[in-house]
């Protein structure tokens, strides 16, 4: 590669300051608004691939995020270009389990940011789609306070894909039987472009530096729309949680890697 090319991904450039994203560690701040649905428990089972077994009876956490990314390029590059890391994400995770070590799944994931979306397929295997995405704000001043209705709306290609709605409660509802929020398994799929076979490969993350602040709970309510949702059944009710959020995205483990020709199903 010519010397005078810097960054770490493509667009390449003099100064490295075109490439879409950096390398990990990778910050993330912001607000989440999550709910736990009961699914069809043999559809989740199809949307797990091996080595990964779900865990049994557990529930599906839907989940809106927007968030402050620094997007590999440090605090101060965030700071200086909201342009490029503010960013809304919305996640299906269904709990699974490897060689004992609990954590989710994501087979479904929507996002705003392009360099989310990129780092999530070339690097990591999160299944990222482009959608717009909109979170309630809380309160400027009094920040969430119990009896505020919290919203999250995910849309994609002029479609609705989910919509969570939960009243904050005194009362804690909390969500039973699932994995904190720690441990993330992702497949990355690559094909490859002279012969159209796909190297499959499961990635184990830890996230660090996890900090769920101020925590508020409801009873949730769940609208699914979107066709490739609407196979786990999701039940319309359950327990629901708003809080602020921060953690750290850093390098992942290869669990399981196969080659796969055109269309060979896993």
């Amino acid at each position: 590669m010519a010397a005078s090319l810097k960054g770490f991904v493509a667009p390449l450039n003099s100064t490295g300051e075109a490439s879409l994203y950096g390398p990990p560690p990778w910050n993330f701040a912001g607000r989440s608004l999550n709910l736990v649905a009961d699914c069809n428990q043999a559809e989740i089972v199809k949307l797990v691939p091996a080595p990964l077994e779900p865990i049994a009876g557990a529930p599906v956490r839907f989940t809106i995020h927007e968030l402050v990314c620094d997007i590999g390029l440090g605090a101060d590059f965030a700071a200086r270009h909201p342009e490029r890391t503010l960013v809304r994400e919305a996640v299906v995770a269904l709990a699974v389990k490897f060689e004992g070590v609990e954590g989710f799944y994501d087979p479904f994931l929507y996002c705003d940011s392009d360099a989310e979306i990129a780092v999530g397929r070339e690097m990591f295997g999160w299944p990222q789609l482009g959608a717009s995405i909109w979170l309630t704000p809380p309160d400027p001043i009094n920040g969430v306070t119990e009896g505020n209705r919290m919203t999250g709306k995910v849309s994609r290609l002029g479609a609705p894909v989910f919509h969570i709605s939960m009243e904050v409660a005194e009362k804690n509802e909390s969500a039973k039987n699932l994995p904190s929020f720690s441990t993330f398994y992702t497949m990355r799929i690559l094909p490859n472009p002279e012969t159209g076979s796909r190297k499959v490969e499961i990635f184990q993350s830890h996230m660090e530096n996890i900090v769920i602040h101020d925590p508020k709970y409801g009873a949730g309510k769940l609208d699914v729309m979107a066709p490739e949702l609407c196979a786990l059944q999701a039940s319309p009710t359950g327990p629901a949680r708003c809080n602020a959020i921060r953690w750290t995205k850093n390098i992942s483990t290869c669990i399981h890697s196969q080659n796969l020709a055109i269309l060979e199903p896993l």
